[in-house]
């Protein structure tokens, strides 16, 4: 990239497009580093002053960095936006909110949001067997606050669920698939405790974006209109309708478009009516999750974006609901939503560190002759010398065949290591500067265009992509990544960032920027100090979906309190995997491989391969290498 000698901070605030997808959580400072704000009345804290803090402590990245009080934000945005549109559209009931767990299990999380979401009674939903096992275990469950039970069951999820009745929680058990129906009534006829029981249904209508295949008639979850219709039928045969309580859909996650989601609100606020016209016991109407997040700011209908505003999904729900009630003259219903990504994912950045680069091309301004006579390489020098912005594509042409002649000739045995070394060097600095002189012409041919995908830096960081961002690597989720600090100086190279995986997948290609994802990510060259580059947006989903790639573990974990003097602390601090901890899952018992070790270099010493002090050296070295950080300690 050419030096703008006039760039500043507003500069780069429109290159990684962070006011966008930002979202007045993060901002770039006068200083030119990272700064977080968790609510709009909070005092704000510099990220990287923050990771330097950090590393001081021997907390080394990868880090991520969990902001509670964003988690708090976002759940009384949430709850605000609802209560704001009953209040606009006369709504005769209320809003309450079901944390998914699904979207982040991890416990520390779920008590956050429990503890933001408290005067709201904010509720959880669980779709397996061991994801309700850890709700039932949590203790100060308001009677009020619902635990919705999705999922396949078999008899000991819904014998645990029912009997969550007795000590203090509010289960519904959500049908869908016919078969649960009759273990459920057994089960609770056997344990004399009377269940709530909700629907869910299977809307015809689909949803938009990158998931839409989730709703729709060939949905994997949820229960067709005849089999709801015989659910009614049976419960009423057996004077049980009374149980139904509720009734369920999903459209799908991220919800890109707001239009499609209305059409199967509305489908589905239909059946709501039909239901409570002929079970009246039914009060609550669970419409799911989807409320996406804009991952890249652009306010589009894109798989990573969403064209509506939360207040905008907030009086849709409530007035669409509201109406098709009134039309019938229905009773208003508890509106609950499962909103999970929406409000986890901004909490959470990862900081890696750039721990080497590979510079693929670099700019000369000039070159030293050949090394020998060759002509091929006496004709590659020359057309570096040569070439200017009139005559650029030819150049490209001629240098392209020269460097295939180059290899043929290599092959042939006709030039030699050195020589292949010193074309190579030219042709990377010809392509450079054919770059370079192509932009001054009025057009630029679409072949000289190409080589922008050439010309890219590969920054090598510390982290795994199938651990902490698996979504990009299996559908390309976009997430916003940007350095943390040195914005308010140009950044010069176009890179990519790779991980340390030996895995030609652990990459990341694709980055937010204002008008369309790009290919390379800016970044400054690397100077003395160590460069840290954050990935943001990645509380949902990466840390449960996450694997163990080239044994590559969890990362440490610092969950941060920003205080109201604009000081932080650490509220609570998880440790990464040890390598010991990680070899422990694939059946490497570390007592059974250091004996293995000790027995190996035993047998060594006795051969005469190692010395005494080798010996220690290496047994220290081993066991101290079982209980570090599975990264690299840069």
């Amino acid at each position: 990239m050419n030096k703008n000698p006039n760039w500043d901070i507003s500069h780069n605030n429109q290159l990684y497009w962070i006011e966008g997808w930002g979202d007045k959580y993060f901002s770039i400072s006068n200083d030119g580093d990272i700064i977080v704000k968790p609510s709009s009345e909070s005092s704000q804290i510099n990220l990287y002053d923050l990771t330097k803090a950090l590393v001081e402590k021997k907390i080394e990245p990868p880090i991520l960095f969990r902001f509670d009080g964003i988690i708090k934000d976002r759940v009384e945005r949430l709850n605000q936006a609802f209560e704001k549109a009953i209040q606009e559209n006369n709504y005769q009931n209320y809003y309450q909110l079901a944390y998914p767990i699904k979207v982040n299990q991890q416990k520390k999380v779920v008590d956050s949001i429990r503890k933001a979401g408290k005067k709201y009674k904010i509720g959880l939903e669980v779709g397996s067997k061991p994801e309700l096992l850890a709700v039932l275990s949590l203790k100060d469950y308001h009677e009020d606050s619902l635990l919705l039970c999705n999922g396949y069951k078999d008899i000991e999820y819904i014998e645990l669920a029912i009997l969550a009745r007795k000590i203090g929680k509010r289960p519904i058990i959500i049908i869908e698939q016919f078969y649960e129906l009759d273990l459920v009534l057994d089960i609770a006829e056997k344990l004399k405790i009377e269940p709530e029981i909700g629907i869910r249904i299977k809307p015809f209508s689909k949803g938009s974006g990158r998931w839409s295949d989730s709703s729709g008639e060939f949905a994997k979850f949820g229960l067709e209109i005849q089999e709801v219709t015989r659910i009614v039928n049976e419960l009423k045969r057996k004077k049980k309708d009374h149980l139904i309580k509720l009734l369920h859909f999903h459209i799908g996650s991220q919800l890109t478009s707001i239009l499609p989601f209305k059409k199967v609100l509305r489908e589905a606020s239909r059946v709501y009516v039909e239901l409570a016209k002929i079970c009246p016991s039914i009060c609550f109407f669970d419409i799911g999750g989807g409320l996406a997040v804009d991952y890249n700011g652009s306010q589009t209908s894109s798989d990573c974006s969403m064209n509506y505003s939360l207040e905008d999904y907030a009086h849709d729900v409530v007035d669409t609901i509201g109406n098709t009630c009134n039309e019938e003259d229905i009773a208003h219903p508890v509106i609950i939503s499962e909103s999970g990504r929406a409000i986890i994912a901004h909490s959470s950045v990862l900081i890696t560190e750039v721990i080497d680069v590979s510079t693929k091309y670099k700019q000369a301004s000039d070159l030293e002759p050949p090394p020998s006579d060759n002509k091929t390489l006496n004709d590659l020098f020359q057309t570096f010398q040569n070439t200017t912005h009139k005559n650029c594509l030819g150049a490209l042409h001629t240098a392209s065949h020269l460097k295939e002649v180059m290899l043929e000739l290599f092959l042939q045995g006709e030039i030699s290591l050195q020589e292949r070394e010193y074309g190579e060097r030219v042709f990377s600095h010809l392509l450079d500067k054919i770059h370079r002189e192509s932009k001054k012409l009025n057009y630029i041919p679409e072949e000289i265009e190409k080589l922008k995908e050439r010309l890219i830096d590969l920054y090598f960081c510390n982290f795994s992509v199938f651990q902490s961002l698996p979504d990009f690597w299996a559908i390309e989720q976009l997430f916003p990544i940007m350095p943390i600090h040195r914005l308010n100086t140009q950044p010069t190279r176009k890179a990519i960032i790779v991980d340390l995986s030996c895995d030609s997948d652990g990459k990341v290609h694709q980055f937010v920027q204002q008008k369309k994802p790009a290919n390379y990510l800016p970044l400054h060259e690397l100077n003395s100090s160590p460069y840290f580059i954050g990935i943001f947006l990645v509380g949902a989903y990466q840390e449960a979906l996450g694997g163990l790639h080239n044994l590559f573990g969890d990362t440490n974990v610092i969950h941060i309190d920003v205080e109201a003097n604009g000081s932080w602390k650490i509220n609570s601090q998880i440790n990464g995997d040890t390598v010991k901890e990680v070899l422990g899952y694939f059946q490497y018992p570390s007592n059974d491989l250091t004996k293995s070790l000790n027995t190996i270099v035993e047998k060594s010493l006795k051969n005469g391969r190692l010395t005494r002090e080798e010996s220690d050296k290496l047994k220290k070295r081993f066991k101290d290498a079982l209980g570090s950080y599975t990264y690299l300690v840069v």
